[in-house]
């Protein structure tokens, strides 16, 4: 119902904008966050971190590659949004919800020495998942959801190949069926009297 009504570029704002004012508010409060705040016990919890890599903290590299990769993406992204079937709006929403966290995070990397601000802490006891922002949800949620488009609609154009290659050869069966067959005894059928 709300698809209906929502348009799916809408996601690339609503991220952005969940994303920027999350870090702001973080970023107010950064000396209590230095410690860990609670929030859901020792599972959900907020920590103030600066983040030099990409998603997640993974692969620390310099601060200009990440830049570059992340306006390359957000161009590319941008580019398919506008290319893709607006019947596919799963798809779409998915595209601008990677959209709204890659600015998000480019704009830290600008703003911030190259450096994401990330705060959010997910783990039990000791095991921990990577401290990651709403930007980092933004991207990894429409990429999980990208790619279940994908392959859904992989299958269906499967399905649907396999329909009309039935169809097609049901119809030709059933034209074959239709075409008067002579019988080569009969004298019609002996070509022209002489």
């Amino acid at each position: 119902m709300l698809a209906r009504f929502c348009p799916p570029w809408i996601w690339a704002p609503l991220v952005l904008v969940l994303d920027l004012v999350s870090k702001r508010l973080v970023l107010a409060h950064e000396a209590a966050l230095r410690g860990r705040v609670e929030i859901l016990g020792d599972f959900l919890r907020f920590i103030y971190v600066r983040n030099p890599g990409s998603a997640m903290g993974l692969f620390p590299v310099g601060r200009v590659f990440l830049i570059s990769v992340s306006v390359a993406a957000a161009i590319f992204l941008a580019f398919l949004y506008h290319r893709t079937d607006p019947r596919l709006r799963l798809r779409k929403a998915a595209m601008a919800a990677i959209l709204g966290g890659a600015l998000g995070n480019l704009i830290d990397r600008i703003f911030y020495n190259g450096l994401v601000v990330d705060f959010i802490d997910v783990g039990i006891g000791w095991k921990r998942f990577y401290t990651f922002n709403i930007a980092d949800v933004g991207v990894s949620i429409g990429g999980a959801i990208l790619f279940l488009c994908i392959l859904l609609e992989g299958r269906r154009g499967d399905a649907a190949e396999s329909d009309e290659a039935s169809a097609a050869a049901h119809t030709e069966a059933s034209a074959a069926d239709a075409i008067p067959v002579r019988d080569a005894s009969s004298p019609e059928s002996s070509g022209p009297e002489s």
